[in-house]
């Protein structure tokens, strides 16, 4: 994502669900991304209306992993979750399309999956989770291939197209979002890993 396109719409979405007026230097690439990964990952925790508390850990565990032990970050994160939840983000079409307007295909990419992990924590994947992913992933213009890649290795129902499984993958390459922050790279090569395994 190229931090000079991130729009004052953009910038008052984000003001207006952490509920304050944020630094120049918090908004950045990373809490774009976050503020969108949390909005996914609380839709798919609610869908089914029921959370499980493995649902609960893997978001812990996700934005602990990208607030990387910045302490401003770790408290701006967390109010980005209230103010997700309180304004059900995930379930406004409108503002998740205004987060993600600049992202990468990769970045997109990055997210849907990990929404897939979420789906997955609690051991399978109910039906309203799938298909709030797959209208997400719609919404967002992915390759309708890619999405049946991600959704074939977690729900393990259908045949794997190769070719495609093998875009995804590429699209996931860690060395990909080495120009971002470090934790871009992790959180594809843990996605990686997890797709490699199913």
């Amino acid at each position: 994502m190229d931090t000079t396109r991130i729009t004052t719409e953009i910038v008052e979405l984000l003001c207006r669900i952490s509920r304050q007026k944020l630094r120049e230097q918090d908004i950045t690439p990373l809490v774009v991304f976050v503020t969108a990964l949390i909005s996914i990952l609380r839709g798919v925790m609610i869908i089914d209306r029921t959370i499980a508390v493995e649902e609960e850990e893997r978001l812990q565990k996700t934005l602990k992993a990208f607030a990387s032990g910045d302490r401003d970050r770790v408290e701006l994160i967390q109010r980005l979750v209230k103010g997700v939840s309180k304004q059900q983000v995930y379930f406004n079409p409108t503002e998740l399309l205004t987060l993600t307007a600049f992202f990468s295909e990769s970045e997109k990419l990055l997210l849907i999956g990990s929404g897939y992990e979420m789906s997955a924590a609690d051991g399978h994947i109910d039906m309203r989770e799938q298909m709030y992913l797959q209208s997400i992933a719609n919404r967002l213009g992915l390759d309708s291939r890619h999405i049946a890649v991600l959704d074939t290795l977690f729900t393990k129902e259908g045949t794997l197209d190769s070719q495609a499984f093998g875009e995804v993958q590429a699209l996931l390459d860690p060395s990909f979002f080495e120009s971002r922050d470090p934790v871009f790279g992790k959180a594809a090569k843990h996605l990686l890993g997890i797709l490699d395994r199913q």
